[in-house]
């Protein structure tokens, strides 16, 4: 993919996110119970040491390790004693350094028993792989929340390929980010942070010379990101470093946001929910800000509530799911699958009826993906055996939204993907200037446009009918 055209993707808000009309058979994903017995599981890593152990974070306070089959009894680590636990807060996620192998240096994020989020890194006891030394952690950092809120915490761990430790904080808690912390570059909350880990000495991290913000008078300078909500699970693509970001919406949508790369990149909130406006107030233009690639509704049968986020499945096991992107609804049990669809843009479907409650996602050694319910379920997920292609009518009679596509232009065409009955579309420029309208004559269904030759740029366009739906578009 070129460059400058990733990058005006990324720019680009793909209004009511949806599943790009295809005839290829959808995997079904299934999920096979795993290992049972662990209450409360947040986060589910690899140590990446050869040993192709699992470790699986619960959110009352202690780690406990997979090994050979079996849930071993004694914790891997227990820091019952030093966090606060209850409703979004507890013991969130760990992360292991690329050469943990050699150091046995891990990463937790925890809010602490004064509430404070905090990143501490603990080590390996000298005598047993199997356990950390309780006795060897340190803090790096530890914010007071602001307002005294005890929701939106954040708070998932990765390292990069770089072998730079990434963090994401929410915004801090209430509702509708009262301070507006996640456009504001003197908060650290509402970001993705970067850290250079390997300071083994106070203050144990450095800042990277190329972070965005280093040179921002006044910012927190381990910010790489911002515009976050409450990013309740977030992952980088294990073959290419994409970054994959599921964050939880407020009263509307709930979104999943992509990038090649998330340095610098501001990811809306609280100017946007998903695709739509929330508080403009001392908010830019639109195409300062990076929009979700799935936006989809708070409600029971298409959507949910609660976004958690998931993996790119990079694993050999199941040819026909690589290159997939899995996330799936806390609260309303649907799944979605994300495929590049190589043209630019993404291929999205729907699963209903996975496992109720699943709080996160993790990956194996091999690249074999799992996902943990708060019942106390680990899964393995796998796939059914393929089925038959699907065509255009019967994908528009299984879809719940409106889309249009490509959602960059090239050739003058775009199609309309329409569950509902439109009137017209309408396409304006930036400035609202109308450039082209069509009468759709109350139609529903796939509609192919052919449009005048429009100058380069970023467009917006309108299906109208009993409501309005709004889509970005940009003409190459």
């Amino acid at each position: 993919m070129k460059k400058n055209v990733l990058l005006r993707l990324l720019l680009l808000p793909c209004f009511y996110c949806l599943p790009v009309l295809w005839l290829s058979a959808q995997p079904t994903l299934t999920f096979t119970p795993f290992i049972s017995n662990v209450p409360s599981a947040v986060d589910i890593k690899n140590a990446g040491d050869g040993t192709n152990r699992l470790f699986i974070v619960q959110q009352t306070g202690t780690v406990r390790v997979y090994k050979n089959g079996t849930l071993l009894t004694r914790p891997f680590l227990n820091v019952k004693r030093i966090i606060k636990n209850g409703s979004e807060q507890g013991l969130l996620s760990i992360a292991f350094p690329p050469n943990y192998a050699a150091t046995g240096y891990f990463f937790i994020y925890y809010t602490a028993a004064n509430a404070n989020v905090t990143l501490a890194r603990y080590r390996v006891s000298a005598t047993n792989p199997d356990v950390a030394d309780p006795s060897s952690g340190v803090v790096l950092f530890s914010y007071p929340k602001p307002g005294g809120f005890n929701n939106h915490n954040g708070g998932a761990l990765q390292f990069g390929r770089d072998g730079m430790l990434y963090v994401t904080i929410g915004d801090g808690g209430s509702g509708g980010d009262p301070f507006n912390n996640a456009q504001n570059l003197t908060s650290p909350f509402g970001k993705m942070h970067r850290l250079d880990i390997r300071l083994l000495k106070s203050p144990y991290y450095k800042v990277p010379a190329d972070n965005p913000f280093i040179n921002t008078p006044g910012a927190v300078k381990t910010i790489w990101a911002y515009g976050l909500r409450n990013t309740w699970r977030w992952s980088f693509d294990r073959q290419t470093g994409d970054t994959w970001i599921a964050d939880v919406g407020q009263d509307l949508w709930e979104e999943v946001d992509y990038a090649a790369s998330a340095k610098g990149l501001n990811f809306g909130w609280r100017c946007y929910e998903g695709n739509n406006t929330y508080n403009l107030d001392s908010c830019n233009l639109p195409g300062n800000y990076t929009f979700p690639i799935l936006a989809y509704p708070h409600n029971t049968t298409s959507g949910g509530f609660s976004v958690t986020g998931g993996y790119v499945y990079r694993g050999s096991a199941i040819p026909a799911l690589r290159g997939y992107y899995i996330c799936a609804d806390y609260i309303t049990a649907n799944a979605w699958k994300i495929i590049s669809n190589g043209a630019g843009g993404f291929n999205i479907s729907t699963q209903k009826n996975v496992p109720a409650a699943i709080v996160s996602f993790g990956e194996d050694e091999s690249g074999e993906m799992y996902a943990a319910s708060l019942n106390g379920t680990v899964y393995k997920i796998g796939v059914q055996a393929a089925v038959a292609a699907q065509t255009d009518n019967d994908l528009i009679n299984g879809i719940a939204y409106n889309q249009v596509y490509p959602t960059i232009i090239t050739n003058n065409s775009i199609t309309l993907a329409m569950k509902d009955v439109f009137k017209a579309v309408r396409i304006a420029d930036l400035n609202g200037r109308q450039v082209f309208t069509q009468n759709l004559v109350n139609q529903s269904g796939v509609v192919q446009l052919s449009l005048p030759a429009l100058a380069k740029g970023m467009y917006m366009l309108e299906l109208v009918g009993s409501k309005t739906e709004k889509f970005k578009i940009i003409v190459e």
